[in-house]
């Protein structure tokens, strides 16, 4: 019960990552705010959970892209919850495509989810930590893309970029607050809800897998766990950091296929 009598907004938390780690703070003893745009069922399971486990729970429609109105998401979190002390920045996604043929919406659309929305609330919550002369924490959710070049992922993999660098001027200038803020950049991580996701997903799992060292892809949980860790005050000393929570996806050589099929399965580097 690490985060006992705290309170936390969590984005996108109808399903995958931003579910497990509502589930998870809510199981450290946190009551939990979260919001949700199209999955109402995914959004009234999580509710529920958390009731079930005694917290608090407050689900609130949003589309994370409407950046006038992500102010008003910190302020309703406090009037359900009384206060907030823990960010969670989770919503994300994007639109990709060749940078030949990708448009500008398409890239706005995609900077405004990953990083647009987390400055914006990320300002929202730590005036009202100022405000009341609080410590808190925020987690901002990035990804293996901001480190590591794949085809047509330019919009998403600059966008995870630069939360990674928000997180850091986050840090920095609110330390002086009591504000830690950190950033997780997990790797392949099985989210996948319908039946054609969960497709899709065991096609991309079947490709992914060998070229992990663990040799599995993840889980919502592990990267709740991270979450809920940095959230807490076992992560005190800790702000402006990016944990990596890949298996391993992006130790060296990644980029060198012959690497990747041979000294990975144990046959020896010939390159």
């Amino acid at each position: 019960m690490r985060l006992e009598g705290r309170t936390a907004l969590i984005t996108g938390a109808s399903h995958g990552i931003g579910q497990a780690t509502a589930l998870r703070l809510a199981r450290e003893g946190a009551d939990i705010a979260f919001t949700w745009r199209g999955r109402e069922d995914g959004a009234l399971e999580t509710a529920r959970q958390i009731e079930a486990l005694g917290r608090r729970a407050h689900a609130m429609q949003a589309e994370m892209t409407d950046l006038a109105t992500l102010p008003q998401l910190v302020d309703a979190a406090v009037t359900a919850l009384g206060q907030l002390d823990i960010l969670v920045n989770n919503a994300g996604g994007g639109r990709g495509d060749a940078l030949l043929h990708l448009t500008a919406h398409d890239w706005q659309y995609t900077f405004d989810l990953c990083v647009t929305a987390p400055m914006l609330l990320g300002q929202a919550m730590a005036r009202h930590l100022v405000e009341r002369g609080a410590a808190g924490a925020v987690v901002n959710i990035s990804s293996v893309h901001a480190a590591h070049v794949w085809p047509n992922d330019s919009a998403y993999g600059v966008a995870k970029a630069g939360i990674i660098r928000l997180t850091e001027s986050m840090a920095l200038e609110w330390a002086r607050h009591g504000v830690r803020v950190n950033c997780i950049a997990p790797g392949y991580i099985k989210v996948a809800v319908t039946e054609a996701e969960q497709e899709r997903y065991m096609e991309e799992e079947r490709g992914a897998t060998p070229l992990i060292p663990l040799r599995r892809t993840g889980t919502p949980d592990e990267i709740a766990s991270t979450v809920a860790f940095l959230a807490s005050d076992d992560a005190a000393y800790i702000t402006g950091q990016t944990i990596f929570v890949d298996g391993g996806l992006l130790l060296p050589p990644l980029t060198t296929a012959e690497y990747m099929r041979g000294d990975r399965e144990g046959r020896g580097f010939s390159g």
